[in-house]
């Protein structure tokens, strides 16, 4: 095991923490918040004596990690990470318990969006920055860790190679060198455009920014309690809806059309996702809830789709069900977003497809290409997604099982399961705007926290793991 290997590319991701730390004091200095203000500078010198000598002293050693190694780093980052960003949570004025403020900061570093706490208004300013921080970060290295692992062809576990050829590589080491200042820079232009965008809709400098922050992890972290309380009137709304559709795409969709590189081709799969946006909308509106604003259904629908979960909902329709199978959806591969993704569903309903026509036709030659003719559909690539399918119904039930523990009724562990694993935050149009985790057993808040990493990092990677690790393969 290149335990020093793993402890280099740990240090990386530590530093990038002191970064936001900095952030946070930066703004508690200038506008005079020093209350919680020491546990930015405690973050910021943790950050660094466990990044830098990681970084430093394992400079010059072998930094190329097998695939057991690469899966063992997304896993400790993603259950690490988020301890740097739970003491500020911890050593606030907010009586949070250790568990507590540990839950907050995954929540936040999966793009998830469950929160302890019953009232943001009261929260203070640099921490609603610092939640809003740890969904960007954790969108930032789930992204990295989509090119460089997760995305390859090799692994399989989502198919990034399938619509992107960024994931073309030499070893670990050298595709990490080679694709994380792109992909960094792509996400901080999105991130920036989407907050231009919200200043020229007229929202406050602060709301705009931790918002920017939210939809381009795909998160569900808000500045106020409600929505509403953010954003108002149809201009607004609109706004938000639109960039909310452009973080589910595929994330070079602005780089290449504003670079003039765009071609129409490279972006098949985000064509049918904006079809299936646009055919959801048109048969909620028309035919389900016509008295709704049509805003605030595109809002719905493009926020479920992009697993974000926020929206404004007044209807007495029940939409809960029909929302929640769109988190399952998803947003495309190369995004922030998190569910099942659209491509695997598209494979295995092609799939499905092509074997039903061998059994009315046996002799007809049939295609198995995707979005392009240069793309084939892998007999692997269909067991795969299969597999994924399979655990992830798999994780639904386990987790629904553990929540019924807890004397939640068997609708609201099944919708809070589905939520979990496609880390899109409760919300009313879901049926669960009400939901209280504070009051929720210290046994699921673990549960909890599990399986949001899970949802993000994929469950079969976790058994992939265990199993190279059993048989040291």
């Amino acid at each position: 095991m290149n335990v020093r290997g793993i402890l280099f590319f740990f240090g990386i991701y530590s530093l990038s923490v002191s970064f936001f730390s900095i952030l946070n004091i930066l703004y508690s200095i200038y506008f005079d918040f020093s209350l919680n203000i020491n546990s930015y500078f405690i973050v910021f010198f943790i950050s660094l004596i466990f990044g830098f000598p990681f970084c430093y002293l394992n400079l010059n050693i072998n930094k190329n990690l097998n695939l057991t190694e690469q899966i063992l780093l997304i896993f400790l980052t993603f259950l690490l990470i988020p301890l740097l960003f739970s003491i500020p949570y911890f050593l606030s004025s907010y009586n949070y318990s250790f568990l507590d403020s540990y839950f907050e900061s995954v929540s936040g570093f999966t793009g998830t969006g469950f929160s302890i706490s019953k009232n943001i208004n009261f929260i203070d300013e640099p921490l609603l920055i610092w939640r809003s921080s740890s969904q960007w970060l954790g969108g930032l290295i789930f992204l990295i860790s989509l090119v460089g692992t997760l995305g390859l062809k090799e692994n399989k576990f989502k198919p990034l190679y399938l619509v992107s050829s960024i994931t073309e590589r030499g070893n670990f080491y050298s595709n990490f060198l080679k694709n994380v200042s792109p992909i960094t820079l792509f996400y901080s232009i999105l991130t920036i455009f989407i907050f231009l965008v919200y200043l020229f809709g007229g929202l406050r400098i602060f709301d705009a920014f931790n918002l920017a922050f939210t939809v381009s992890s795909s998160g569900g972290f808000l500045s106020k309690d409600h929505l509403f309380q953010v954003i108002s009137g149809n201009k607004q709304l609109f706004i938000l809806s639109i960039t909310i559709i452009i973080s589910s795409l595929n994330i070079l969709l602005i780089i290449k059309t504003f670079s003039n590189k765009f071609k129409l081709r490279d972006f098949i799969e985000d064509i049918h996702i904006i079809s299936i946006l646009c055919i959801f909308v048109f048969i909620v509106y028309f035919f389900i809830i016509p008295e709704e604003n049509f805003l605030n259904i595109l809002l719905i629908i493009a926020s479920s789709l992009s697993t974000s979960g926020i929206g404004i909902y007044s209807s007495n329709t029940d939409l809960s069900l029909l929302l929640i199978l769109l988190t399952i959806i998803g947003g495309s591969v190369f995004s922030t977003s998190s569910g099942l993704k659209y491509i695997r569903i598209y494979i295995l309903f092609k799939t499905s497809l092509k074997e039903m026509n061998k059994l009315f036709k046996p002799l007809q030659i049939t295609s198995h290409y995707i979005f392009k003719p240069d793309l084939k559909i892998t007999e692997d690539d269909t067991k795969m997604s299969f597999l994924i399918f399979i655990f992830f119904i798999l994780s639904i039930f386990i987790l629904s099982s553990i929540l019924t523990i807890d004397d939640l009724n068997f609708e609201n562990s099944f919708k809070l399961s589905i939520l979990t694993l496609t880390n899109t935050v409760t919300s009313s149009m879901y049926g669960l705007g009400s939901f209280d985790f504070y009051t929720l057993k210290d046994f699921t808040k673990i549960s909890l926290i599990i399986f949001m990493v899970l949802g993000k990092v994929e469950l079969v990677s976790f058994f992939i793991l265990i199993k190279k690790i059993i048989y040291k393969d």
